[in-house]
């Protein structure tokens, strides 16, 4: 674990969060080791790190349990991580990107077709139908989606469990003729010994959101959830259970891997018409 370092609070929100957890650990004494808070906060002695150095804020209820364990008054470090969420409000993936460009493994349930398994002009459509940003930039935005697919690529690949609700297949976002060759797409991706693509009927539980859990290489968990306009990131292991349930009952409803690629070939063949 790297050692600590001087910081600079006024450097950013990040900086000056993770210098008012370190004073406060060490005004409590010697004992208080990372390692010991982390035990306290039920979290681990990297994550505390990571925080002090600026690195990884905690999420709210770490926070939360860091003032409560580390005697700070109420709202001392909740309040920044609000300020900080609300002022980065556009850039709440940056996190989640990050890690899955390392990832050894991801299960994840969309209703919409993934980043990692969309085409160009789908991903255009997707992006100016929900209105992701000025016009001028969304070119950009379509080519960084379109390189995080590298990652499939990889000489050691990450496993991918996808579970994509039977609706993204039908709704005829950029056409009927981007949705077929989404479609195409997805099939081809099927023949990847690494991806696994489970369709969830119409007929189940409407779910709220997507969600994402990534295996990193040493283990760790992560989950990742997004609805219309935000998105959270945690590692918190409470919280990222809690995702992993959702998802494990989501793919029980999905169809199977053979009878999925036989309903996505009749979706396409319906975008001919």
């Amino acid at each position: 674990m790297p050692g600590p370092q001087d910081l600079e609070p006024g450097e950013s929100i990040e900086q000056y969060l993770g210098n008012v957890v370190r004073e406060a650990r060490l005004a409590l004494g010697r004992d208080w080791t990372q390692a010991y808070v982390a035990v306290k906060t039920f979290s681990s002695g990297t994550r505390i790190s990571e925080i002090e150095r600026g690195e990884d804020p905690p999420d709210r209820e770490l926070a939360r349990r860091l003032e409560i364990v580390l005697r700070l008054p109420p709202g001392t470090l909740v309040n920044l991580v609000r300020i900080r969420t609300e002022r980065y409000v556009r850039d709440y993936a940056k996190l989640y990107l990050q890690r899955e460009s390392d990832a050894t493994a991801i299960h994840e349930f969309s209703l919409v077709v993934p980043g990692l398994l969309q085409t160009a002009d789908y991903a255009r459509a997707a992006m100016e139908a929900g209105l992701a940003g000025d016009p001028g930039q969304i070119s950009a935005f379509v080519s960084r989606r379109l390189e995080r697919q590298a990652i499939l690529d990889r000489p050691e690949p990450p496993w991918m469990m996808t579970v994509i609700d039977e609706a993204a297949l039908r709704r005829g976002i950029g056409g009927d003729h981007v949705m077929r060759e989404q479609i195409e797409h997805l099939l081809t991706a099927c023949e990847r010994p690494q991806v696994n693509i489970q369709v969830l009927p119409m007929k189940s539980t409407p779910v709220a959101g997507s969600v994402a859990l990534l295996t990193l290489p040493k283990g760790q968990r992560a989950a990742y959830t997004e609805g219309f306009s935000t998105g959270n990131y945690t590692e918190e292991p409470a919280r990222v259970m809690r995702f992993q349930r959702v998802y494990d009952l989501l793919q029980q409803d999905a169809l199977g891997v053979r009878a999925s690629r036989e309903l996505m070939r009749a979706i396409a063949k319906e975008h001919d018409d």
